[in-house]
């Protein structure tokens, strides 16, 4: 019979595919398109379907060009897939079917380029396989990703007595010390905790300088998860007095550490790290083999920015996972071009303003040495 693709309503069939296939994601979930409409944007699954059997998905967004590219009385758009589209193999049929469906939609939403960032990453032994195949169907590398290419991720296979010893002997210590000096670890289940997790993003936000969305946008995405087991909100309380928190999502046999927050006073007792080891555990209790720690820089030397959550996530074990680069299909060179150079304009000064909130932290961190020492 032959394969064919048609856009897919059905809840369970899309996620019982992802979860059945290596390169499967989160964020290619069905409830992530639901989040996605959630924030106002438009959604399309694509499947690629044969035998009455899905091969192949694609969740694809719809997003508005920035107003200075924009054409008088058009609503110019691009076309998005995060960690998609996911076939089965490089060479499959379902990648070129679900490519010249996604430019149908394309055409119908005056898209000036389909942008993917498929989950396939340098663990793949065909990776050099995938990024032909890419190439063979038209699409040329971008060097600026959407979302970060590369990740930190950690085996939770072994017994919970070996992770932790796996961990490195200071941050063995700071779990100890988090227990000793009476910091617990508990999962959230009021309206009142909830509003001490957002309240404790909101402080890290502040502090780190990084965007977060709205507190409706975080119980949406518990509602959806929470619901089947597959979410928890962790509060690190001191004397009763919330001081760090974690959410957490599992999807198959992965867990991302999706959010992660801590005041700041009171982090001499570690909470951050106890904390931590208590999700790895969360994940392994419910059938996990890897926790995805997410974002982490994706050139490995000191001075790139988020290089200090690196150091801490390398901490407890595991290995950095990058993935093969952006890929897109233009439609309109000149639009495409044009808007490539306002994002590395936009990029460029983001990155000049991240790196003084580094500095004034590292001039902060040196004055209460100083204070500590005198």
């Amino acid at each position: 019979m032959s394969m064919i693709v048609q856009e897919i309503t059905d809840q369970e069939q899309w996620n019982s595919f992802l979860t059945s296939q290596p390169r499967g994601h989160l964020l290619q979930s069905y409830e992530w398109g639901e989040l996605n409409r959630y924030l106002g944007g438009r959604i399309y699954r694509l499947g690629a379907v044969q035998d009455g059997q899905l091969v192949g998905c694609m969740l694809l967004s719809v997003a508005p060009l920035p107003l200075p590219l924009s054409l008088p009385g058009v609503k110019l758009n691009w076309l998005y897939s995060v960690r998609g589209p996911t076939v089965v193999a490089p060479d499959t049929p379902a990648l070129a079917l679900l490519i010249a469906y996604a430019q149908k939609v394309a055409r119908k939403e005056h898209a000036i380029v389909l942008r993917v960032e498929p989950n396939v990453a340098d663990d793949d032994p065909r990776e050099v396989e995938w990024l032909a195949a890419y190439h063979h169907l038209g699409f040329r590398d971008n060097p600026t990703a959407v979302h970060g290419r590369r990740s930190w991720v950690l085996d939770i296979r072994p017994s919970a007595e070996q992770l932790l010893a796996n961990f490195k002997m200071t941050w063995r210590q700071n779990v100890r010390s988090a227990e000793r000096k009476g910091v617990v670890i508990r999962e959230a289940s009021s309206e009142a905790d909830f509003d001490a997790y957002y309240d404790l993003l909101k402080i890290t936000s502040e502090r780190d300088a990084f965007f977060i969305h709205g507190k409706d946008y975080h119980k949406e995405i518990l509602r959806h998860f929470a619901s089947k087991g597959d979410a928890v909100l962790y509060l690190a309380e001191h004397e009763g007095e919330p001081i760090a928190a974690k959410m957490l999502i599992r999807f198959g046999d992965w867990c991302w550490d999706m959010f992660g927050a801590s005041a700041n006073q009171k982090r001499n007792l570690k909470p951050t790290y106890l904390l931590q080891y208590r999700c790895m555990l969360w994940a392994k209790a419910r059938g996990c083999s890897y926790f995805d720690f997410r974002t982490i820089p994706e050139i490995l030397e000191p001075g790139e920015e988020m290089w200090g959550v690196y150091e801490y996530k390398k901490g407890f074990d595991g290995f950095s996972r990058l993935n093969m680069p952006t890929q897109d299909y233009v439609y309109n060179p000149l639009l495409y071009y044009g808007w490539r150079k306002l994002v590395a304009m936009r990029r460029a000064r983001r990155h000049e303003e991240r790196k003084k909130v580094e500095l004034a932290r590292a001039a902060r961190g040196k004055t209460a040495n100083n204070e500590t020492e005198a």
